[in-house]
């Protein structure tokens, strides 16, 4: 889906976030703990593919799966989550 339609998708929907900003949210954190996608994929139990297609926006995560690479980060949900006041 591309930028602009997640975008219009978000308007219409009157949503404030979508799965992109989680993406985008994820890729930080691992980024600034200088981690690869394969070390974060070890830390979550989680494929590495996986996290590569939801990083991009391309999939949107079940919660279960959140929860794995919220954990996987060593966060509390609320920590995860605290940006998107």
């Amino acid at each position: 889906m591309s930028s602009d339609t997640c975008n219009r998708l978000k308007e219409d929907l009157g949503l404030k976030y979508d799965s992109s900003d989680i993406g985008r949210r994820i890729k930080e954190l691992r980024q600034k703990k200088a981690w690869s996608l394969h070390r974060l994929s070890y830390e979550s139990c989680l494929d590495s593919a996986v996290l590569m297609r939801i990083e991009k926006g391309m999939r949107a995560p079940v919660l279960d799966t959140l929860l794995k690479i919220i954990d996987g980060l060593g966060m509390r949900p609320a920590e995860f989550f605290r940006v998107f006041n």
